[in-house]
């Protein structure tokens, strides 16, 4: 049977092995195919430092950084030169500076390549591409076909997906086979049919050439059953990650999938969702699978941390897969998508499972703007999810994006006014206008959306020596106009400031309960009292808003506690005092309490008890920072 070899080339991360390559070693080795798993990112990163590695990845001071180190290595002299790519970048003398040093690392690393793998023992050499690898992947391929022209080479992954595939195959000889969509049974397949000289005319899913000419096969089927899948082989990657001398917090983890597709994207596409280029239909793991493979791997690997890759959480899984896994006390940290509509007691089950870190879809904090998203969710909902994320102590990811065609000034300026009194919570990562990606309804279908003169992001011809329209076709992330310009009102520098000043913030914002009152505790520099204490119906009225609540339903609950029941007047009253004290804010009729509950109210004795615990009260004006 032949021998293959599957390669994680740069920029790929160092902190966690390739999943698509660990399934397929699994799958591989169940059909009796011999098979290797070299991450040749790692001897990369090791030549260029660990933290020049990461910065490049998490911080890259250009687009296409990474790609661009390598532009000159796959293509040569056909690619424009370092420095109109660094002026087209607006890039400091300083920073040009240190990505030459970088680069000066390229040709030694292809060349290390070359010369401490002995290629010669195996018959198909197999890439994985996805965000800024490709160069790196196809400046090494190139070497490899050179020098061993009967091996073959196959190439997938997210940037090889449909035309993107086959446009690089037909462009590129050295590229003998593209696996497009799922492969986890096409590859290996293709694999069996080239040992045994078959036909692979019909296998669907793969590019290939037929008397010179490059041919696309029909369509990769999708997997359906996701517990038929192999669990991860990741012992190449650990074998190999720990042999490097890692920084101090720099701690290896897992990956892992207990889904494909996207429930809510089956139902409402996000219109600048690019994920998911085959199809939306979701699939998932049971319960028992999903945790099995998280008890394996985490006792196999020795990890702290396993980090899911689903683009959304299951939320059967909140009734069996979250108490199985807390049930365990495996005593890791779990990552997992969520969608912001988490209601309070599913909070704490991520809490109780480990899952104290989440990627939250929140997007926005204008209403308005996340309905032309299709997110199917409000700007209460989000500081909602934001709020009790904070309260159990689940770190909460996000950002916020805005750009989309049909905002008015108001999105912009609600956008800004609670990013000035949303201090005490999570911070989004990332403030930035939205990214045309392809596969998403913002491309496929741009004038609809009210997008035209879709085209290639510029960087894309410093890095191929492509003709435009090829570009288009290999590109993932476009450039485009507006139809009907977008009024921000003039709040969008207003915006970025106040984001910029969240995000620097240690502001503090949380309630304790004195038995018969409470007293909020507000570090914000919005905030109009260091302390407010609150009794009676005040006191009720303020613990019924931990959740959206509209006036009627204040009402009746406080009609069940109270006698004689408050007026609709007299709630309204305290609820404008709350407002004009930034403690609670509201979206038409709805209201939302903001401060961070240290207690369990009486109208919520059936919640779990919560996992927040602030630090001691300091004086008043004074800033906490939480144990």
């Amino acid at each position: 049977m032949y021998r293959v070899a599957l390669i994680s080339m740069p920029f790929a991360a160092i902190d966690y092995p390739s999943l698509a390559l660990g399934l397929f070693k699994s799958r591989l080795r169940q059909e009796g195919i011999p098979c290797d798993v070299l991450y040749l990112n790692i001897p990369f990163a090791e030549m260029i430092g660990y933290a020049s590695y990461s910065r490049l990845i998490i911080q890259p001071p250009a687009y296409f950084a990474c790609e661009q180190l390598f532009a000159a290595s796959a293509f040569g002299a056909l690619v424009p030169s370092d420095q109109a790519y660094y002026d087209e970048s607006g890039l400091d003398l300083s920073t040009r500076q240190e990505l030459q040093a970088i680069k000066a690392f390229v040709e030694p690393f292809l060349n290390r390549c070359m010369t401490e793998v002995d290629w010669s023992a195996y018959d198909i050499v197999g890439f994985t591409s996805l965000f800024e690898q490709n160069l790196a992947t196809l400046a090494l391929a190139a070497r490899i076909k050179r020098r061993y022209p009967d091996i073959y080479t196959v190439f997938g992954g997210p940037n090889f997906e449909a035309i993107m595939g086959q446009t690089f195959h037909r462009l590129l000889d050295y590229m003998d086979f593209v696996c497009s969509g799922e492969a986890d049974d096409t590859f290996p397949e293709l694999i069996k049919r080239l040992a045994y000289r078959h036909p692979i005319d019909d296998l669907p899913g793969i590019v290939h050439r037929s008397n010179g000419v490059s041919h696309a096969t029909a369509a990769a089927p999708m997997t359906t059953r996701l517990d038929r899948l192999p669990i991860p082989d990741f012992s190449d990657y650990f074998s190999r990650v720990r042999q490097m001398p890692l920084p101090p917090g720099a701690d290896p983890c897992v990956l892992i999938e207990t889904s494909r597709g996207c429930w809510w994207g089956e139902k409402n596409h996000c219109t600048f969702c690019g994920l998911n280029s085959q199809s939306m239909e979701y699939r998932s793991k049971s319960a028992d699978r999903s945790i099995a493979e998280v008890e394996q791997l985490q006792k196999q690997y020795n990890v702290n941390f396993v980090r899911v890759v689903d683009n959304i959480l299951n939320h059967q899984f909140f009734d069996d897969f979250l108490p199985g896994l807390a049930s365990r006390r495996l005593g890791i940290t779990v990552f997992f998508e969520v969608k912001a509509n988490l209601r309070k007691p599913q909070v704490a089950a991520l809490k109780d499972a480990g899952v104290t870190l989440v990627q939250a879809g929140i997007e926005s904090l204008s209403t308005h703007t996340l309905k032309l998203m299709r997110k199917g969710s409000t700007s209460l909902m989000n500081v909602q999810t934001l709020k009790w994320c904070k309260e159990y102590g689940v770190v909460c990811d996000w950002n916020l994006i805005y750009g989309f065609p049909g905002e008015n000034p108001e999105d912009y300026r609600r956008s800004c006014e609670l990013a000035r009194v949303l201090t005490h919570l999570a911070p989004p990562t990332g403030c930035g206008p939205i990214r045309l990606d392809r596969f998403s309804p913002n491309y496929n279908h741009a004038e609809r959306m009210g997008l035209r003169n879709v085209r290639p992001l510029k960087y894309y011809k410093y890095l191929y020596p492509f003709v435009l329209r090829e570009l288009h076709d290999i590109a993932y992330y476009f450039e485009f106009d507006y139809i009907e310009p977008i009024d921000d009102g003039g709040h969008l520098p207003a915006l970025h400031e106040a984001v910029f000043h969240w995000k620097r913030s240690s502001d503090q914002l949380y309630a304790v309960s004195h038995g018969q009152a409470v007293v909020i505790h507000d570090s914000r520099p919005v905030a109009i009292a260091s302390q407010t204490a609150l009794t009676g119906v005040e006191k009720l009225v303020f613990e019924i808003c931990d959740q959206i609540m509209t006036v009627r339903r204040i009402q009746q609950v406080v009609d069940q506690m109270v006698q004689p029941a408050a007026s609709e007047g007299q709630i309204r009253e305290i609820l404008d005092m709350l407002m004009k004290r930034r403690l609670v804010i509201r979206e038409d009729d709805r209201y939302l309490g903001l401060p961070v509950l240290t207690y369990i109210p009486a109208d919520q004795t059936s919640q779990p008890v919560r996992q927040f615990a602030p630090a001691a009260p300091a004086p008043s004006g004074g800033r906490l920072v939480h144990a």
